[in-house]
């Protein structure tokens, strides 16, 4: 058991925080669902803090590869791919939005659904884990919990009271952190760690079973998405621009100072668009703000580009990308 520990892949510089943040960060669903529960005055607060935090910070953070000069000949030469197949997108997606805002809606949540489902497969090859039995079963539990979920959101709800839902989560919340202990010393049964990346990808999604608001059922499945691809992405970021990989958390220059700053201001944004043209439901219509339109053309165009920058067949990404994945022990 010891030698399998020694030899497992790590992305962050410790265990504890792939944990956390990468195989295994359902703390994101339990924290969020027991504060919504115990203090419903702050949900909507709690649900933009989340925006701000992990959901735009994340689609923000795609353009850490623009921002590259070791990738600028590769953007030039993919231009037609990268920037005018997207803007004949937005030009057709926008002139849909006039018609029928709905359909923009459904086309986000499936071209979102395959982007995570892709991410949690993904991560399980990251991690050695090569089970097409994994991949498939989570490829198909979340399309089926988009499938119903779209067209009945919540359709399994319980009406569980704040006592039992508070029981249920402590639980939780000890079997959780016993797993995470359990691995930080060496002694989690190796099938449980590939457990560990295999049970988030699959659980995604099945909030939206649960929940009738959709937003509250993305946030509670999706943030996990959202904790994973920023881990990912900005640990490989530091890595491969550090001057001394061995600390490189440490070597803030201005360069990446300056992108920190763009992460949040452009997360700001985005969340203020979504926040001013968030859907009305006015004498049982509902009413559509262009303003919402543009963070999720944003978004469109995320889970678009990463099919392309995540993408190690090609050889600029398995060269460019791929060696500063994982963490060097």
């Amino acid at each position: 058991m010891t030698s399998i520990y020694k030899s497992r892949k790590q992305i962050t510089k410790r265990k504890l925080l792939d944990d956390l943040l990468i195989s295994f960060p359902c703390w994101f669903p339990f924290t969020y669902i027991f504060f919504v529960t115990n203090f419903p005055s702050i949900t909507k607060v709690f649900f933009i803090t989340s925006l701000f935090l992990f959901a735009e910070t994340h689609f923000a953070s795609t353009w850490l590869f623009f921002f590259d000069k070791g990738n600028w000949n590769w953007l030039r030469k993919n231009f037609y791919n990268l920037a005018f197949l997207p803007i004949y997108g937005v030009f057709f997606l926008t002139v849909i939005w006039f018609f029928e805002p709905s359909v923009i809606l459904i086309i986000h949540y499936l071209a979102s659904g395959w982007h995570v489902t892709k991410q949690s497969t993904g991560i399980l090859n990251v991690y050695g884990i090569s089970s097409k039995i994994y991949s498939n079963l989570i490829y198909i539990i979340s399309f089926f919990c988009l499938a119903i979920g779209l067209t009945n959101p919540g359709i399994i709800s319980s009406n569980l009271g704040l006592q039992q839902t508070n029981f249920l989560l402590i639980s939780f919340f000890i079997l959780y952190f016993s797993i995470l202990y359990l691995d930080s010393k060496g002694k989690l049964p190796i099938v449980f760690i590939e457990f560990m990346p295999f049970i988030t990808g699959l659980i995604i999604y099945v909030p939206i079973l649960f929940f009738d608001d959709l937003a509250t059922a993305t946030v509670v499945g999706v943030g996990m998405h959202w904790s994973q691809y920023l881990a990912i992405t900005w640990s490989s970021y530091l890595r491969k621009n550090s001057k001394n990989k061995k600390i490189y958390s440490k070597n803030f220059d201005k360069g990446i100072s300056l992108r920190i700053i763009f992460i949040f201001g452009y997360s700001l944004l985005m969340t203020i668009f979504a926040l001013l043209g968030m859907p009305k439901t006015i004498d049982n219509s509902t009413q559509y703000s262009i303003f919402y339109l543009i963070p999720l053309i944003f978004q469109l165009y995320h889970f678009y580009i990463d099919g392309f920058i995540w993408k190690f067949s090609d050889p600029h990404i398995r060269n460019n990308i791929l060696p500063y994945i994982y963490n060097k022990k």
